[in-house]
């Protein structure tokens, strides 16, 4: 494909993905939002919170991991000219099983947050975060299924938006429930979990009922679709577990250390998961596209959609590097004033910047591989990426060569660099097998 060709794909894939990178970045606006409003309350709060929500993230991702799979099978049955008015219930079914599970576990934090060795400030704090959003684990996952749904049908806009405006309604719950308003006292750290428990059960009603009104749905249980569902997206699962848990061991490793590293581990992690949202964004959107040229069994239309959505991601994703590489102290002074903060993450942003590349094009190709059906291989290269190799690096840089974060940082990094080098001779392999299976 000729360069020119290759931007004007590049072009085409940005603009399908516009309305999914900006609800992308609407989720991880909860997050900051979250963040921002504790920063103004305290180093405490930020600290219990960052280290909260890295806690549950691993939950969230198990069941928005399976689910994943939702919008490529859609797109799939789109290209074959087939429709399944039932695909959506039985994701939500498989939804309430999962979120029954997890939600037991999340709440029963006391009998083992003990084991995670956070410093004795924010321990309480912690827990509380963790049972209050508990609950929201099912709301969570139902407008996660049913935006995907959506896009790989068509309607990019409408689930996007309603997750930015919610994003409004959050601020404005955190600021009531945090600091109260007037003869109400306000909840302290515990009213940022009552303000994300309550705009999950929102938005998962909003997007059903948006979803109803454009969409057929059918309420019939198929034990095949179940089945489809857990076989192609358990993996996905535990590949984004794989990742998440990576970072969240990080942050509690670091939670350890002291209580301005923690902060800077907990502004760093959601400054860095907002520009992470554009990568994750596009790797949704193309593997509805790749999906659907799967479907109708194009290979041309694979390899160009591919290569047009490594492309852009490149130029993004240094576009995001050049700004971690050469202004973290400004960055980092978006969200917090305090110069001890300020400096210690800048020095983790340095290592940020290093690996946006790879961890870009990694996460495009996931989404690649989930259009094409290939989920297995993906789970265990990230296994051995970012366990086998990257953990145990940083853990060594960290403590044996007392780099502390950082030295968990550079560990991060080497272990995306791994997982993008791999699947990219992944990806190449099972392109010539899918050209040769069509040639014949």
């Amino acid at each position: 494909m000729s360069f020119k060709k290759n931007i004007y794909t590049a072009k085409e894939i940005l603009i399908f993905s516009l309305p999914i990178i900006a609800g992308q970045i609407g989720q991880m606006l909860f997050g900051i939002g979250d963040m921002l409003v504790a920063a103004r309350y305290s180093s405490l709060a930020v600290a219990s919170i960052g280290v909260a929500a890295m806690t549950f993230a691993p939950f969230l991702m198990v069941g928005v991991g399976v689910l994943l799979c939702t919008g490529p099978l859609a797109s799939q049955a789109k290209g074959r000219g087939e429709e399944d008015p039932t695909l959506l219930y039985n994701a939500y079914y498989l939804s309430f099983l999962l979120s029954l599970v997890l939600t037991v576990i999340l709440f029963c934090a006391p009998l083992y947050i003990d084991f995670l060795k956070l410093t004795p400030e924010i321990s309480p704090h912690v827990v509380d975060f963790l049972q209050i959003t508990s609950f929201s684990l099912f709301p969570a996952f139902v407008y996660q299924a049913t935006k995907d749904y959506l896009q790989a049908n068509g309607y990019t806009i409408a689930p996007n938006v309603i997750i930015l405006f919610f994003n409004i309604v959050n601020v404005l719950l955190n600021i009531l429930f945090m600091f109260g308003y007037g003869s109400f006292e306000g909840y302290g750290i515990k009213g940022a979990a009552i303000a994300t428990l309550l705009c999950r059960f929102m938005m998962a009603i909003v997007v059903f009922l948006y979803m109803k009104s454009v969409m057929k749905f059918e309420i019939k249980r198929n034990n095949q679709t179940i089945k489809t569902i857990l076989r192609l997206g358990s993996p996905i699962s535990f590949t984004i577990l794989c990742e998440v848990l990576i970072f969240t061991v990080v942050t509690i490793l670091v939670g350890g250390m002291s209580l301005v590293a923690g902060a800077a581990q907990s502004l760093v992690i959601n400054i860095t998961s907002l520009t992470f949202m554009v990568p994750l964004a596009l790797g949704s959107a193309v593997s509805v596209l790749i999906g659907e040229q799967f479907g109708k069994k194009s290979i041309s239309g694979i390899k160009r959609l591919s290569t047009g959505a490594m492309t852009l991601t490149l130029l993004l994703q240094i576009f995001f590097a050049i700004i971690y590489l050469t202004i973290p102290n400004q960055v980092m002074g978006l969200a917090t004033k305090d110069q001890a903060v300020i400096l210690y993450g800048a020095t983790l942003l340095f290592w940020v910047g290093i690996f946006q590349i790879p961890d870009g094009l990694q996460v495009v190709l996931s989404g690649v591989m989930r259009g094409l059906n290939e989920t297995k291989i993906p789970m265990l290269l990230g296994l051995v990426s970012y366990w086998v190799i990257g953990l145990p690096i940083g853990v060594y840089l960290a403590y044996t060569d007392k780099m502390e974060a950082r030295g968990l940082w550079i560990g991060l990094a080497i272990g995306l660099t791994c997982m993008c080098i791999l699947l990219i001779i992944f990806y190449q392999n099972r392109i010539k097998k899918l050209s040769h299976l069509t040639h014949n």
